[in-house]
């Protein structure tokens, strides 16, 4: 089936709202890498045997990650005429249980975690499932202003149809033959959107400049090698709503006037990588990709390309260079992609969160998006929060947000009755902001102030019984690891840092090596080429000023300061 026009999508709309709500009972497991590593994928098969034997007639779908990755494998069952049942760490046990009860028309109570869209189906809640919160009311979805992962963990992320029943390819199809691409981009300029990635450079601006660079050749790159450690947003997108990604990626090449995207997929995402090819392949049959995207007469193409597992392939020429076939080394700037980037055309390159906000921003408009988040930083951040806490998963919130309000309440804050003794947002170039300091807002400009940043949005929280020493020094060792030589202040610097944390570590050093570790860092952070060498001091620095006496109390007795 080709989607041409607004007749056709039309259709597909309709095909998707049946595909959601069936007229037979439904079962949608959570087959995402985080669902698939706790066996999502044999309770799949399970479930098809048992209704087999049975003779159950059900509607069986694969869907995402919901970010919930503590209530994983997820299953969310919908009986006709009841809102959809969420059912948390489902087991083979669980699904025998639940199919049993289908097959009396049962509402399976036991492991009920919540409903979602509990007044949609009737118009009014379901007095059976009074007692049931809905998701809205409880944690870890309660307070999340989910724009980007709404879909994620409810539809088939392979289903264009169900896509397209929430409202999917209607920006495109806008864009495409209502709009002109300056207009596209006035919106985007309009939205306030910022880059995901870490460096928050303004996406319509980026794009405004590529679109008047000369060449007849440009590029889209989608930067999706997510090599932050405990970053995963970017993945649970991909295989939960790739065809919101993209569409924001063939919404980015019609606004510079490119034809050529390509997603640069972080080498160990192995499941993604196929899934991500399968899903290239449904939008093409759909008219999606290729020649003549929606009978516009636009032409996108889109290819998946495996990163060389480098971490600073991150850095945007850095990738370029590794796309190239080269060593994925940073180049000296300028000139810059959007003027010589990709085989010296010009090029912008935007990460997956980045991308995948632009179909909501061309649908509601550019001052829709203004009004959420704070004066500066417009939109909502995915954040991932993980470490010593109850609730680890993926928060999404307007930017803003009260840190120790997603620590505590939304995280559900330490568990074991264990206090916090320190907080990394942003990492690994992150800072640790103390215990005491964490009633700040998560913003940008907020985090700047006391020498921090959100970065990629990753959040580890770090409970009494964590040595601030120890996790610095692992932090300098994986620097060193992923450093790829190419400067002296970064191959040297930060090497030498990482030998005398080494020793301070161990009590081998003396008080002046304090002195000298701070030297080091304040030179690598200067002089580095890219945001590795750049960014690796930071946390050292702060974690010298901060917490001294962690320092200090190794440098003396080889143990760490504090902790119980």
């Amino acid at each position: 089936m080709k989607i041409k026009n607004i007749k056709d999508l039309g259709r597909a709309k309709n095909a998707g709202m049946k595909s959601l709500f069936p007229k037979i009972p439904q079962i949608r497991i959570s087959m995402s890498t985080c669902g698939l590593s706790l066996g999502a994928d044999r309770l799949f098969q399970k479930i098809i045997q048992e209704t087999e034997k049975k003779g159950i007639k059900i509607s069986l779908h694969p869907i995402g990650c919901s970010g919930c990755c503590n209530l994983e494998p997820l299953a969310m069952v919908r009986l006709p005429g009841k809102p959809a049942l969420l059912y948390t760490q489902m087991t083979l046990e669980k699904a025998e249980r639940i199919i049993r009860d289908i097959q009396k028309k049962k509402i399976t109570k036991k492991g009920l975690f919540c409903i979602i869209g509990g007044d949609l189906v009737s118009g009014k809640p379901d007095p059976e499932l009074n007692d049931i919160p809905d998701y809205k009311d409880i944690y870890p979805f309660k307070g999340q202003q989910r724009i980007l992962l709404g879909n994620c963990g409810i539809i088939d992320p392979l289903s264009v149809t169900e896509y397209v029943a929430m409202e999917g390819y209607t920006a495109l199809h806008k864009a495409l033959y209502q709009m002109r691409p300056q207009e596209v981009i006035k919106e985007v300029v309009e939205s306030g959107l910022r880059g995901r990635g870490g460096a928050w450079f303004p996406t319509g601006f980026k794009w405004d400049m590529a679109r008047k660079s000369s060449g007849d050749e440009k590029f889209v790159i989608c930067n999706a090698d997510e090599g932050d450690p405990g970053a995963y947003k970017d993945r649970t997108i991909m295989e939960g709503n790739p065809f919101k990604l993209f569409e924001g990626v063939v919404l980015a090449g019609y606004a510079i006037g490119s034809h050529q995207g390509i997603i640069y997929l972080r080498e160990e995402y192995h499941h993604t990588f196929e899934f991500l090819n399968s899903a290239i392949e449904i939008a093409k049959g759909y008219g999606l990709l290729g020649k003549n995207i929606l009978g516009s007469g636009f032409n996108f193409s889109l290819n998946i390309v495996r990163g060389g597992g480098s971490y600073v392939c991150g850095e945007e020429t850095a990738l370029m260079d590794s796309l190239e076939g080269e060593v994925g080394d940073p180049r000296l700037r300028p000139p810059f992609p959007i003027e010589k980037g990709l085989w010296e055309r010009p090029t912008i390159v935007n990460n997956v969160e980045t991308l995948s906000n632009v179909p909501l921003i061309i649908l509601n408009g550019g001052k829709w998006y203004t009004n959420i988040g704070t004066e500066k930083a417009k939109g909502t951040k995915i954040l991932s929060v993980v470490g010593k806490v109850k609730r680890p998963g993926l928060y999404e919130v307007p930017l803003g947000t009260n840190l120790k309000h997603v620590i505590f309440e939304m995280a559900g804050g330490p568990f074991n009755g264990k206090s916090i003794r320190a907080v990394q947002v942003g990492s690994p170039f992150g800072t640790f902001i103390p215990s005491d300091k964490l009633d700040i807002t998560l913003d940008p400009e907020t985090l700047r102030e006391i020498g921090s940043m959100i970065g990629s949005g990753v959040i580890v929280v770090l409970d009494q019984d964590s040595c601030i020493v120890d996790i610095l020094h692992h932090l300098l060792t994986f620097f060193v690891e992923e450093s790829c030589g190419k400067c002296i202040p970064c191959r040297e610097g930060v090497s030498r840092m990482e030998e005398l944390m080494e020793e301070i570590y161990n009590g081998r050093a003396g008080m002046k090596d304090l002195d000298i570790l701070n030297e080091l860092g304040e030179t690598a952070r200067d002089f580095s080429l890219c945001a590795l060498g750049g960014g690796a001091p930071a946390p050292i620095l702060n974690g010298i000023k901060d917490f001294r006496k962690d320092f200090e109390s190794h440098i003396k007795t080889g143990k760490c300061f504090g902790v119980s």
